[in-house]
């Protein structure tokens, strides 16, 4: 029997209308990408929870969650094109505290960011980027929850329970 590969992240989705609006340019420069997950912030990656069972219920008893961050303008590192945050990413640095912390260690810095083309299955020209510059301005958003999502052996990314 083969076994599957599986990744788990917890994961802030883009809320409306600014997801409509990043998805369009993802399906249009990165399709490949763009069908595997829409467009989100990485809250905490699979290689820092043992345990989803103990993410999941802390996730619980931090209760309401309002992670307000602002995202700049385009930026590109040869074929990878992301919206990185900007100003202050206080809110989303104590959420990951409250999740990961535990009394002997804190997580590491996880600068938030919105993919807009993944090297691992997109390409990205100065064409292409001078585009995508050109229709993106700095935006502020407010997330209110947190999927925890699964993948595996490369398909689309499914939201799940532990």
């Amino acid at each position: 029997m083969i076994a599957l590969q599986s990744r788990r992240q917890a994961t802030l989705y883009l809320p409306s209308p600014d997801r409509e609006r990043i998805d369009a340019l993802r399906s249009r420069f990165n399709p490949v990408q763009f069908d595997l997950i829409k467009a989100h912030v990485t809250l905490c990656r699979e290689d820092e929870v043992l345990d989803w069972n103990a993410l999941s219920s802390r996730l619980s008893d931090v209760g309401a969650i309002e992670v307000a961050l602002t995202f700049g303008r385009p930026v590109r590192e040869q074929n990878l094109v992301y919206l990185p945050a900007i100003g202050s990413v206080e809110p989303f640095d104590t959420l990951r505290n409250s999740l990961l912390s535990t009394k002997d260690s804190r997580p590491r810095k996880l600068d938030p960011h919105i993919t807009l083309i993944h090297p691992r299955n997109g390409i990205c020209t100065d064409s292409m980027f001078e585009e995508i510059a050109s229709q993106m301005v700095p935006f502020s958003t407010t997330f209110r929850s947190v999927a925890l999502i699964e993948q595996y052996d490369g398909s689309e990314w499914r939201n799940v329970d532990f």
